[in-house]
Parts: structure tokens; C-alpha cells; sequence
């Protein structure tokens, strides 16, 4: 008697494992107008995690490896799993979140342009008709500190976009932003969905720092301007200003403890845009 063969899994540079019936999943929504927001690390991802989580009927549709991700394995609950992106699908709202856990090791351009041109033909096998990416933005530098309106977040048109601009949201243009980017994957993704015919976003939520959480709860509603999606956020908003709040706490008593000791803490921004 052999040895029972058992189902061949291995991960390349991008490697899909579906939790559903791959067709019988796209049979079923290929007559929705399918919407996907998409958001990466370092602070877009926290806005598809939590939506995902306010979704009652979402559901996990597929899990992304690449061997470019971190050699490791964390702990989930009571068991460990490899690195790897999510997609989940909330069939009420039409909406894909795109939820990217894991940079690079390192700054390789050709893995982040393998995944990003991997999720638009993914995207494009599922009926996207409208994809968003999200990030921060920190408007510390020439030509922003000119402008006196509030703004809540910037978004970045590519080739087929059409929105209206919602208030207190600027249309990002070379213009405005001067030789600065959209970095990464948050600008490749919707660069490469363009050209798929998919309309694409990039979404930057106004910051003060890099890790602002306010920015993320900008770079929210404006999604939900855009999108015209009517999902309740308001305790969601809440809780990120509130954490933002605990985070500059934290970051004054840091600077009032070094401004006595007469040591420096943190530095200046060099450049106000990321992905």
C-alpha cells in the first residue's frame, strides 16, 4: 500500500490559496459592481481591517503569499500561520477589502510591482469595477503649509477616474504636489487597475506624523464619500481620534522628559507623502 499523496502547497513570488469555490464565487458576483479598497502597511490597512470587521456577512475569499514577505511565522490565537495578505468579500456592500499585513523584507521593486499587477488582473477576474487604495499624507512642506482650508484627505485620479470631490478634499495634481509620489503599492496598485480599464484611487488622509490615526479616520470617510457606500463608521472614527489622542500624549511627555534632559526626540519630516 502507497503513501497517500497529499495536496501540493508552495508559495512563489505570488501564490493565491482560495477558502471559497473560485468559480462558483466569480459566477456568483459577476453581476455586481464590485468595489475594492486596498490598504498596506505601515497605516492603510488599518481601514479595510476594521471595515472587514463591521461587515457582518464578510467573509475571507482568498489569502495572498509571496515569498517576499518576512521569513517567519506568527501566532493566531492558539496556532501559527506564514505571512500572507487577505482578501474578504462582503456581498451586501458589493465590497472587496484588500488587506495587506506584510511589507517587503526589503525595498525590491519587482516584487512590488509582481503584486501589485497580480491583484489588478485579480481584481479584474472579479468584477472590480472601482478600486481605492488608502494612506497618509503629511502636508508639512511647500506648496501645502500655503493652503489655508482645512483639508481632510488628497486623492490621487488615475487614467479613467471621474469622481466629484467631496468638501475639504483636494484633487492631488502635479500642480500640488510638486516631484513628490504616491509610493509603492498604494500608488502601483491602482496604476496598474487603470490600465485595466478598473476606475482607481489613491486615497491620503491628512496627518501630522506618519502614524496618525486621524489621517486614517479622514482617508475613511472620504472613501465612503467616494464610494458612496453606506457603512456606519462613527464609533470606528471615534475610537481612531481617540487613540490618537493616547499616541500624542504619549509623544509630549516623551519630548517634555528629553527637553529636560536636554536630548533631542524624533526628527522632522524630510518629504510629506507616502503610500
Amino acid at each position: 500500500m502507497g503513501i497517500p499523496k497529499t495536496k501540493r502547497f508552495e508559495i512563489e513570488e505570488f501564490t493565491l490559496y482560495w477558502h471559497v469555490d473560485a468559480e462558483k464565487f466569480r459566477e456568483k458576483i459577476k453581476r455586481y459592481k464590485n468595489i475594492l479598497l486596498a490598504g498596506f502597511p505601515p497605516m492603510g490597512n488599518i481601514i479595510p481591517y476594521h471595515i472587514k470587521e463591521l461587515l457582518e456577512d464578510s467573509e475571507k475569499i482568498v489569502n495572498l503569499y509571496s515569498y517576499n514577505f518576512p521569513p517567519m511565522v506568527e501566532a493566531r490565537e492558539e496556532e501559527f500561520e506564514i505571512p500572507h495578505d487577505e482578501i474578504w468579500y462582503s456581498e451586501e456592500k458589493r465590497l472587496f477589502c484588500y488587506i495587506g499585513k506584510y511589507p517587503e523584507t526589503e525595498y525590491i521593486p519587482k516584487s512590488t510591482y509582481k503584486q501589485a499587477e497580480s491583484v489588478a488582473h485579480l481584481s479584474q477576474e472579479l468584477d472590480v469595477k472601482e478600486l481605492y487604495t488608502v494612506g497618509v499624507i503629511m502636508p508639512a512642506q511647500e506648496p501645502f503649509k500655503r493652503m489655508k482650508e482645512e483639508v481632510e484627505a488628497y486623492v490621487g485620479f488615475f487614467e479613467g477616474s471621474k469622481k466629484d470631490i467631496p468638501n475639504r478634499v483636494v484633487k492631488m495634481t502635479r500642480r500640488n504636489i510638486g516631484r513628490y509620489t504616491i509610493i509603492r503599492k498604494t500608488g502601483l496598485l491602482p496604476g496598474f487597475s487603470s490600465k485595466l480599464g478598473i476606475e482607481s484611487y489613491s486615497i491620503l488622509g491628512v496627518g501630522k506624523y506618519s502614524e496618525d490615526l486621524r489621517a486614517c479616520a479622514r482617508a475613511l470617510r472620504t472613501f465612503k464619500q467616494l464610494s458612496r457606500l453606506e457603512i456606519e463608521t462613527t464609533k470606528l472614527e471615534e475610537m481612531l481620534e481617540q487613540s490618537a489622542e493616547a499616541v500624542e500624549a504619549r509623544i509630549k511627555e516623551q519630548r517634555e522628559k528629553a527637553a529636560y534632559r536636554g536630548e533631542g526626540v524624533g526628527v522632522e519630516p524630510s518629504q510629506y507623502m507616502y503610500g
